[in-house]
């Protein structure tokens, strides 16, 4: 009888390395954008485990969605990640190459539970997820009382290639009164208009970091449909606060008695948002890179249509 017991316990003891081969992989950090669509997940090892390589057949789940692991891991599995993103995510400079590819809205940004396999879970209540575009939720997968925080996003793939996206949809247009926005007016200060009181709607949209005013005379005007404008100077970084009195309004030096100007975005990373549309429905463009002003920024995004529609 000593000796069939001495064997049931060799025999449990043996099957352990199986159970141990997927059980320290945990959720550590999630990401979505305010629509759902770019969203990603990560999941990361702990404790200092180097072959927890037995993912095939292992279910990673949300209230509403599922994905089942295609394959096991191969190679050691210390300080590894894996991340699971959407293809928009997938298509975003500065996006590592995900591991597996998950559907779009896999998971709430309202309140959701996210859940691998039974070994591990994060939840998050309603205004708990970051959706700024920038900013995901994360956990530490050596901390077992699973408390989140935020940070800036930092997805990380199984072969160690990392980085940062911006998913905010890029900075607004400055409203022209279309859809219930407020139009840009603006009175001039002194009789010659060389100082003027310019005010712009800053509630409608969000994202605008900063505004900036781009100027030129009747040389600069496009000449046909669809052309490039040519600005004359800037006033960079006038901020969010209005109106903004404008002082040492320039003189057109091309003899055509004629200034005009518009007020732009940037965003937080300090990329220019649209300049506003011509009557064909063209992106009215810069010089610079991508339409650009060249100036105030060096590289321009047309993605967010608010204070355009």
């Amino acid at each position: 009888m000593s000796r069939a017991l001495a064997c049931a316990v060799i025999l449990l003891c043996s099957s352990a390395p199986a159970l141990s081969g997927v059980h320290l992989w945990r959720v550590e950090e999630v990401f979505s954008n305010a629509d759902g669509t770019i969203q990603f997940i990560e999941m990361a090892t702990c404790c200092g485990s180097t072959s927890e390589v037995f993912t095939g057949g292992q279910v990673l789940r949300s209230n509403a969605n599922s994905f089942t692991f295609p394959a096991n891991l191969s190679g050691s599995t210390l300080n590894k990640h894996i991340l699971l993103a959407t293809a928009a995510f997938a298509a975003l400079p500065g996006a590592p190459t995900p591991d597996q590819i998950i559907v779009d809205h896999f998971f709430s940004t309202d309140t959701d539970t996210i859940s691998f396999s039974v070994y591990d879970t994060l939840i998050f209540a309603s205004g708990a997820l970051p959706t700024d575009g920038v900013t995901s939720l994360n956990k530490d997968p050596n901390d077992a009382t699973d408390t989140t925080f935020t940070a800036p996003n930092s997805p990380t793939n199984f072969a160690d290639q990392t980085g940062s996206v911006n998913a905010a949809g890029g900075p607004p247009a400055v409203p022209d009164g279309t859809g219930g926005t407020t139009p840009m007016t603006v009175a001039a200060l002194t009789r010659d208009g060389s100082s003027l009181r310019v005010s712009f709607d800053v509630a409608s949209c969000t994202n605008a970091a900063d505004h900036h005013i781009l100027f030129g005379q009747r040389s600069g005007l496009p000449t046909a449909v669809g052309g490039t404008f040519a600005p004359l100077g800037s006033v960079c970084r006038i901020g969010n606060a209005v109106p903004y009195d404008w002082a040492g309004v320039p003189e057109p030096t091309d003899g055509s008695s004629l200034i005009w100007f518009l007020v732009v975005t940037t965003d937080s990373t300090g990329v220019e948002g649209s300049w506003g549309v011509d009557s064909a429905g063209n992106e009215c463009r810069g010089p610079g890179n991508g339409g650009a002003s060249g100036t105030c920024a060096v590289v321009k995004s047309v993605a967010n249509k608010c204070g355009l529609v």
